[in-house]
């Protein structure tokens, strides 16, 4: 008995030990740490996730000794380790593919040479190839086009987190295809189309056949988003020379201009697949930091050395913001020698908010049905890039689950969840109040179809300016559901210290039909317009409205304002292509407020009080803005990063003695605006802008540059120039804007680790000022108030310097007047700050 009893206990002993495992999970070809690799003992659920470094440890005491090592893009290993001991491995995987020999391990310290290295001539010949096989050759096709964008909580634990006491989601997780951790989708949109495309002239045509929603996008408004969420998960194409996704140019491996400089190149074997050879070549930037990727392109070995497919991801040391790991595939079939197809493309992002907030993205385009070189120019009768049908959001359920391709075949049953979601009252109001936030309106209706007023905002229901001390101002703004045409919109706001109402109303008839708001583009609408208000000289606000909040935080205090009494009638047009015209008519008649004072002298040299100004004008804007981008707020647009350019030109007449004007002139103007990318060194913004006024005219309707008062950063705005300090009747203004996105910083030790981004700015204005406009020589103008000057020689200068991307999110600048340092009152340096949250 004693002896059945050691035996036992010697057993127990045994298998009470631990059998562990230390490491680094690396890249076969790069020999770099691989992060997120799942890392677990086969046949057990014991497993973590290599680190941002590639290490692991893991032990378990049930006896396993075979330990697992996968990471999707590569093939998974299995390793045997000995029992109840601690082990020190190093695994290197390698990229997935089919039939794959053994892979040659490059030595860490490697004397790479771009000279006589076959993986750089084949590259070279790839990429000097790279267009002569696409669909883009045909004269025509067509073909059928499903997507599928998905939002979920990545690492979803049922017992853990925000969603612990909500069980139910459990039976509604799923699993990342980056690493296989478990997620929950929260939101995903699905689209079918049907794409046409002709070769001369040429031009694509998407029609949208059915289109849903599931999850938070059903429940919220998420319009102001649409284009937002378009441009950062856009689709990735391989041919161009930069790779723009996540409002990032990365250099693409296929680049005519950088790749073999950018990237370093290996061949890592020949594959068979579809029983055709192909050469894998693998890549990785010479430095890992810069905006670039790391991954395997499978080509043909001969002409035309097609892309067969490709599978690369974003180095771990990466300067881009809350991507903790980013997988993009694609694959195509060859159809002919010189023609190919695409078939599937797949990315992945884990995004990742300091570790607080963890999100799987995932984009799914799959293309069928290829059809050509028959003629589609019927599908162009519009100008519109996209055509919706007229029930492409009234398919049910059924006809989602037959429509889908097979290979994404999977109904997620979003609408199930949200049902149960919504029965818990505590969620319901945390999504109400994100809705509120977001789109900064406040619905009269919780029914998003019935809801005809919405009310709002958040962003200016209180500022503070010194003319009207505490401001506190609410706005009312109709939806579609009272008229599909007829809009209105207004605000009324009061002032604490200046105790005045101020109100503004409009009407609106739109042409077009709109999904929910006026301002839908294409805006086609004509519009009448009352305002009583305070305008602030020498102030455009381009960035916010001027009651925002934030720019009630000001770096001096302003006094030349006015109380201004405008009518306006106004019609807009705008066009799919970026064409648009805005004819306008409109009579001011403004009231100087607070210290301000609208005087001239008499004969005797006296000053004598004008009264209020009157003015009457009718306008024309026209305006071009080639590949523009933005993301729509209701009434505003904010400019998205794009590599487009703008040209505006405009002209106002002034008319003396009708409706009770005062002066007759004329004033034009003529802007330039265009950002250049130049990956990897970051972006550079160019604006350039001319104005003239012909006639003599009081000094509110001079020409000055825009000053920004506040202690926020405002481009297009001068920080260290004071309001309305040079008036000129002719003026030249130019802003340059240098974000190097981390190209200097990524080079330099410890602060490299930062992730902080280099900024610069230049920008200027140079004027004159004519005697018929100057009240020095012209007896008849109103006097200029204090500190007001005329332009010597040269042009006023100011230069800045800064850092963003501090904590993600915070951005700093100095700022420095370079001239003109001999007027009074001005600030000659001085700091701006801004919180931007970018990728």
């Amino acid at each position: 008995m004693m002896i059945v009893l050691l035996v036992l206990f010697s057993n127990l002993a045994i298998y009470s030990q631990n059998t562990s495992v230390q490491g680094i999970v690396r890249d076969s070809v790069t020999n770099e740490p691989i992060e997120f690799a799942t890392v677990r003992f086969d046949g057990t659920d014991v497993g973590k996730l290599s680190d941002e470094n590639g290490k692991f440890s893991i032990s378990n005491n049930k006896g396993s000794s075979i330990v697992v090592v996968s990471l999707m893009g590569y093939e998974s290993r299995k390793i045997t380790v000995p029992p109840q001991q601690t082990t020190k491995i190093d695994v290197k995987l390698r990229a997935e593919g089919v039939q794959l020999n053994e892979i040659v391990i490059r030595p860490e310290k490697e004397k790479y040479s771009k000279k006589d290295n076959p993986a750089v001539e084949l590259i070279k010949k790839v990429i000097e190839n790279k267009y002569s096989y696409l669909i883009t050759n045909q004269n025509y096709y067509m073909n059928d086009e499903y997507d599928r964008l998905m939002f979920a909580i990545n690492e979803y634990k049922a017992d853990k987190g925000i969603l612990k006491g909500l069980k139910f989601a459990s039976k509604y997780a799923d699993t990342s295809k980056i690493d296989n951790k478990p997620i929950l989708p929260i939101s995903i949109r699905e689209t079918l189309s049907n794409v046409y495309y002709r070769k001369n002239p040429q031009g694509t045509r998407r029609v949208v056949v059915a289109h849903q929603r599931e999850g938070l996008d059903e429940q919220m408004n998420t319009e102001s988003m649409e284009t937002i969420i378009e441009e950062i998960f856009k689709d990735v194409n391989i041919t161009d020379n930069n790779i723009n996704m996540l409002f990032q140019d990365f250099v693409s491996p296929l680049s005519s201009t950088s790749s073999v400089n950018f990237y370093k190149w290996y061949i890592i074997d020949t594959v068979m697949i579809d029983q055709k050879k192909y050469v894998n070549l693998g890549f990785v930037p010479f430095n890992t930091r810069d905006v670039g990727f790391i991954g395997n392109i499978y080509v043909q070995p001969e002409a035309p050395y097609a892309v067969k497919r490709v599978s690369f991801r974003v180095p771990s040391k990466i300067n881009v913001n809350y991507v903790e790991n980013m997988l993009i595939t694609q694959e195509f079939e060859e159809m002919s020698p010189n023609l190919w197809i695409p078939l599937r493309f797949t990315t992945a992002i884990d995004l990742s908010m300091y570790g607080a907030a963890k999100f799987y993205v995932e984009k799914e385009r799959t293309f069928e049905n290829f059809m050509f070189n028959l003629p589609v120019d019927a599908a162009f009768g519009t100008s519109s890039p996209i055509v919706y049908l007229s029930d492409y959001k009234k398919h049910d359920k059924s006809y989602w689950n037959s429509s889908r391709p097979k290979i994404v075949n999977k109904d997620y049953r979003l609408g199930e969840m949200m049902d149960e979601f919504r029965a818990n009252k505590l969620v319901d109001i945390t999504l109400k109040t994100i809705d509120i936030l977001t789109s900064q309106y406040l619905p009269t209706n919780s029914n998003e179809e019935k809801n005809k007023v919405d009310l709002g905002t958040t962003l200016t229901f209180y500022s503070f300016n010194h003319l009207e001390g505490n401001r506190f101002r609410l706005t009312a703004s109709t939806t579609k559901n009272l008229h599909p045409h007829f809009f209105m919109y207004g605000y009324l706001a009061y002032g604490t210290k200046d105790g005045k109402w101020k109100y503004y109303g409009e009407a609106t008839w739109s042409f077009n039909q709109k999904k929910y708001h006026k301002d839908e583009f294409p805006r086609h609408n004509l519009s009448i317009a009352h305002k009583y208000d305070v305008n602030p000289l020498g102030q455009r606000f381009l960035q916010a409205e001027r009651d925002n909040i934030l720019l009630s935080f000001r770096a001096r205090k302003y006094n030349n304002m006015t109380y201004d009494r405008m009518t306006e009638i106004d019609y807009l047009h705008e066009y799919h292509g970026g064409f648009s015209y805005n004819i306008y008519g409109r009579t001011h008649n403004e009231q100087a407020a607070g210290e301000l004072r609208f005087q001239r002298r008499n004969e005797e040299g006296l000053l004598i009080d004008m009264g209020n100004l009157k003015t009457t004008e009718a306008g024309i804007d026209i305006r071009y803005a080639h590949g523009e981008k933005f993301f729509q707020q209701k009434r505003r647009r904010q400019a998205l990063p794009s590599k487009g350019y703008t040209i505006t030109y405009s002209h106002i007449m002034g008319f003396k003695d009708v409706l009770g004007g005062q002066f007759k002139y004329n004033k034009s103007s003529l802007s330039f605006d265009k950002e250049l990318w130049i990956a990897p060194y970051g972006r550079l913004g160019l604006t350039l802008k001319g104005e003239k006024i012909w006639g003599s005219v009081p000094f509110p309707l001079l020409l000055s540059a825009n000053a920004n008062s506040s202690i926020t950063i405002q481009r297009g705005s001068f920080y260290m120039l004071s309001p309305l300090e040079f008036l000129n009747d002719s003026q030249l203004t130019w802003d340059i804007d240098y974000r190097m996105g981390g190209w200097l910083f990524n080079r330099i030790p410890v602060i490299k680790s930062l992730k902080l981004r280099e900024v610069a700015g230049f920008r200027g204005f140079w004027g004159h000022l004519t005697n018929d406009n100057n009240p020095t020589y012209n007896k008849d103008l109103l006097v200029f108030p204090d500190n007001v000057y005329s332009m010597g020689s040269t042009p006023y200068m100011e230069y800045s310097v800064g850092i963003e991307n501090i904590f993600k999110f915070f951005r700093v600048d100095y700022v420095k007047r370079i001239n003109y340092l001999d007027n009074p009152d001005i600030e000659k340096s001085g700091f701006r700050i801004s919180f931007e949250f970018s990728f």
